[in-house]
């Protein structure tokens, strides 16, 4: 059995980390009557390390709380766990996407700000670079 801080150290992680997970109802471990301390088991520090491991994969603690309960009842939760992984590497593509595409905006927009110098700023401009029609890049995916 082990402590909040010994179960932390254990696995790697904060002790508040810890408390969240017993928080949220993924551990439920054994009160000391005498002085209130929570003592953590092997197991529960090893599905606490799964579920470190499952966010290793980009799945949030609703998609590790799913595969938990379909393990819980006897169901191998793995054809869920590539289903998940497999949206999350599409929603990842596609953040790339995205951000390679700002980044081309920002880089363009540098370039031209350099060319631009310092400028005097009408009264009803806030900022004229970001203002500026020309350099206006719509993202077609907001």
């Amino acid at each position: 059995m082990y402590t909040v801080k010994q179960a932390a150290e254990q696995i790697g992680i904060s002790s508040e980390s810890i408390r969240y997970y017993t928080r949220e109802g993924f551990v439920e471990p054994r009160r000391d009557s005498n002085n209130g301390y929570r003592y953590y088991s092997n197991e529960d520090i090893r599905l606490i390390a799964f579920i470190r491991k499952a966010k290793t994969y980009g799945l949030t603690i609703h998609e590790i709380r799913d595969i938990l309960d379909k393990s819980n009842v006897g169901e191998s939760p793995c054809e869920l766990v590539k289903e998940m992984v497999k949206n999350r590497c599409k929603e990842v593509r596609e953040k790339i996407i995205d951000l390679q595409s700002l980044e081309k905006r920002i880089q363009k927009a540098l370039k031209e700000w350099e060319l631009k110098g310092e400028q005097v700023i009408p009264d009803d401009i806030i900022c004229p670079l970001i203002e500026d029609e020309n350099l206006m890049i719509t993202n077609k995916s907001h």
